[in-house]
């Protein structure tokens, strides 16, 4: 019986430069790392003061709660447009830079904060 040889398929990676390998493995740290981290922090954190505190506290955590769930979305979103520019069978285009998602991550950190010191004095 001849012996069958498995073999693996090559990674997309291997095709791209050493720069755009570093590229992608970046994106893949902020979006896929940095993103999840901070959403699995704030859920955590809402937990903590969903389960441990009174009734009193649920508006702060329900605030985590929504943040952290906003923050994994926008992570996952972010990260699967980064096919868009390192795939050569793909429409590639022009990368641009995160400007309007670090303006709306802005803009939800900042309501978040807001409704935070509002409930907290509201205590």
């Amino acid at each position: 019986m001849p012996e069958e040889i498995l073999s693996r398929a090559s990674s997309r990676l291997d095709d791209l430069s050493n720069g755009l390998r570093l590229d992608v493995r970046a994106h893949q740290r902020t979006y896929e790392g940095a993103y999840t981290r901070t959403a699995i922090s704030c859920l955590s954190f809402s937990i903590v003061i969903l389960k441990l505190f009174s009734s009193e506290f649920l508006p702060i955590g329900m605030v985590y709660t929504a943040y952290g769930c906003l923050v994994y979305f926008m992570g996952v979103i972010k990260a699967g447009t980064v096919d868009t520019y390192y795939n050569a069978e793909k429409d590639a285009v022009e990368f641009k830079t995160a400007g309007n998602s670090v303006l709306l991550l802005t803009g939800i950190s900042l309501a978040s904060y807001i409704a935070l010191l509002i409930f907290v004095i509201r205590l």
